[in-house]
């Protein structure tokens, strides 16, 4: 945390420097300037978290450096010390946001007051900073996706109620994480097809009680309820929703797997669905990957193809969707246990079983 002393009185400001244990709050001291001109032009340099300013002082005084940080720094907490006789004059300063007042002189008690205030905005600017972190995590949305998609309330729950979220939701007092949350719950909703007017009402209404609600903790508990809601909504869709999604998806691998290059990705951007999203309710509804259901599609053909003795091998490969001929050797001998050419071999011979194992990992 960087903190900025301005006092135009040496002495006093050495004093406080040395004085404070700069360890407990994590502090770093970026510069010790003797009125609000010069803390303005350290500020122009480095924006502190936190400057220590006397309110008497020439040039420019504590309480205007203190409208000057409202006005151009509002991030930056500014503690002022005041004499006895300056408390009525330190009253302007109520609308610049003070965050706190050090009645002077500053003994070894005020030092340790001002060291819990510091100690308090550290914890604040680390709370925020994870709350941050964690509005931007990609990785947090995929998790939350996932489990959304897997439709896990244990999961969910535990997200919400302990770990690092938990904890983040619990200190969110601006509500920023809370309303990250809902954005990317909206957006899952969007994917899974809910009905866009409907999804739009919803919404607003939603963002509407969020922001009436007071406590972190009311909106943590409001946040599981749209999950849960979300979940549930998902559950009694299912059948509707997802088996038009798997039945076309399966009529497009069997139009395009002889192409070599069609993949989950082509296959997902021509469904308008993102490919985990598209792999996850495949495997929910078929109990097979779409990885395996292609190659099990381009190995049968392959099978049928080589029946015929008239079709060279190297053309039932690029036939059923493979571009490399050692590669789709190496496939078929797997999934056969017998080459190409042996697989022919042996059908000819009637010595052959058409059973092909499929993999469904």
């Amino acid at each position: 945390m960087k903190v900025l002393l301005v006092d135009d009185d040496y002495i006093a400001l050495e004093g406080l420097s040395k004085m404070l244990h700069w360890d407990k709050f994590e502090g770093q001291i970026i510069g010790c300037v003797s009125d609000g001109l010069e803390a303005i032009s350290v500020i122009q340099q480095q924006v502190p978290d936190v400057v220590i300013s006397d309110i008497k002082m020439p040039r420019m005084d504590g309480i205007e450096l203190a409208q000057y940080l409202y006005t151009n720094h509002r991030s930056v907490r500014i503690i002022l010390l005041s004499g006895h006789g300056e408390f009525e004059y330190a009253q302007k300063a109520l609308q610049y946001r003070v965050f706190s007042y050090i009645l002077k002189p500053i003994t070894r008690t005020k030092v340790e007051e001002l060291e819990e205030q510091l100690i308090h905005i550290n914890n604040e600017l680390k709370t925020k900073n994870t709350l941050r972190n964690l509005s931007s995590n990609d990785d947090l949305q995929t998790r939350i996706v996932a489990i959304l998609n897997k439709g896990s309330t244990k999961e969910l729950q535990d997200l919400v109620y302990s770990g690092e979220v938990a904890s983040a939701l619990l200190n969110d007092r601006e509500g920023t994480l809370g309303i990250t949350l809902l954005n990317w719950l909206f957006s899952h909703q969007k994917e899974i097809g809910k009905n866009q007017i409907l999804l739009s009402e919803l919404k607003k209404k939603c963002f509407e009680d969020y922001w009436t609600l007071k406590t972190p903790q009311e909106r943590r508990d409001f946040l599981l309820s749209c999950y849960l809601e979300t979940m549930s909504y998902s559950e009694s869709q299912k059948s509707e929703h997802i088996k038009p999604i798997v039945s076309r998806c399966i009529q497009i691998i069997h139009q395009q797997f002889r192409d070599p290059f069609f993949n989950i990705s082509q296959l997902a951007d021509q469904m308008n669905i993102s490919p985990p999203y598209l792999s996850t309710i495949f495997k929910k509804y078929t109990g097979q990957n779409i990885s395996s259901y292609l190659s099990q599609q381009r190995l049968t053909h392959a099978q049928n193809l080589l029946k015929d003795v008239s079709i060279p091998i190297q053309d039932v490969c690029v036939q059923s969707g493979y571009e490399d001929p050692h590669y789709f050797a190496r496939v078929f001998k797997n999934k056969t246990g017998v080459t190409p050419s042996e697989y022919r071999n042996l059908y000819g011979l009637g010595d052959f079983q058409n059973n092909v194992s499929e993999n469904k990992g």
